[in-house]
Parts: C-alpha cells; sequence; structure tokens
C-alpha cells in the first residue's frame, strides 16, 4: 500500500496522500479502502482506487456527516417540504445513516448515484406523507374532497347522484 501512496504523492502532492492515508485509518472496512490494500488488483487499479480516495476526501473527511443533507437541499427547493423531511429523517436515524453511508460511498457526481439517490428520496417523500397522513386528523376541507371523490366514483356508476357542498362555506 505505501507503494501506491508514494506513487499518489508523486501525481498529486504531499496532502493528497495525506488525506488518503487519513482515510484509511478511519474507513479501513470501506470499499474503496479495501481495494486499495488488496494485493489481488493490479498497480493501476489500486493507484485509481486512491486518486479517486484523494479527489473525493471530502466525503469522507468532513466533519459534519450531513453531505447527504446538503444534496437534498439542492434538490428540493420547498424549503418547508425541505424541513419536513429533514425532521422525518431525524426520526428515522437509520435511513439517514443508509442514505449518509451510500452519499459517502458512491458520492453524487455520477448520473447513475444521482439518480439511485433521487429514487431513494422520492421513496422517503412517499414514506413521510403516508406516516402524516395517518398520524394526523383530516381537516374538514379533506373530509370533504375524500366525500366528494367517493361521491364521484359513485357517480360514475350511477348517473344520478349529486355533489355534496362544503359545509361551512366555500373556500
Amino acid at each position: 500500500m505505501y507503494g501506491i501512496l508514494s506513487l499518489l504523492k508523486s501525481l498529486k502532492g504531499k496532502d493528497a496522500m495525506r488525506r488518503v492515508l487519513e482515510i484509511t485509518k478511519r474507513y479501513p472496512d470501506a470499499r474503496r479502502v479495501r481495494n486499495m490494500k488488496n494485493p489481488m488488483f493490479d498497480e493501476k487499479s489500486r493507484l485509481n482506487n486512491a486518486i479517486n480516495l484523494a479527489e473525493g476526501s471530502d466525503r469522507y473527511l468532513n466533519p459534519y456527516p450531513g453531505t447527504f443533507m446538503n444534496y437534498v437541499r439542492h434538490k428540493i427547493p420547498n424549503r418547508g417540504m425541505f424541513g419536513d423531511l429533514a425532521n422525518w429523517y431525524r426520526l428515522h436515524p437509520e435511513k439517514m445513516k443508509t442514505m449518509n453511508d451510500w452519499h459517502m460511498e458512491m458520492g453524487s457526481s455520477s448520473p447513475w448515484s444521482r439518480q439511485f439517490m433521487d429514487g431513494m428520496i422520492q421513496n422517503d417523500i412517499a414514506e413521510m406523507a403516508k406516516t402524516n397522513f395517518a398520524m394526523r386528523k383530516l381537516t374538514d376541507h379533506e373530509k370533504y374532497m375524500l366525500a366528494v371523490a367517493k361521491q364521484r366514483k359513485q357517480q360514475a356508476m350511477q348517473k344520478n347522484a349529486k355533489i355534496l357542498p362544503f359545509p361551512g362555506g366555500r373556500r
């Protein structure tokens, strides 16, 4: 491994070598660290792993592990929805850990990893909406809209039903 680090030092400099060494100390079980140390891979592949670790070192060495939430902040422009999602992740730390680990491992630079993270965010938003809908009581307007939807479904089966007026006036 030290031969790889010396090659990295000659290519990227002493700071890059120190960052990679720090990552190997902190995260010895990370996939890229294991691949860099594995003598079964050829030198070029191991050097590429070291270069990728040096270039993406901020994901590993950031003292604030909210890098995934920074990604989410830029994906969700609505501040209220972002706040709700952040609170939901605080209530479900296992999902947050999964997302942080994924972001640390894969980053958000490739289209495949961005698409995968976007899909996970959409699934979590859907799950959050289900729990929010089940936890709180329905407002009068939501009850009215559900009644209208049920009535329209019945109206499709029989043509004589009239739409219920909203109680309390118009909104």
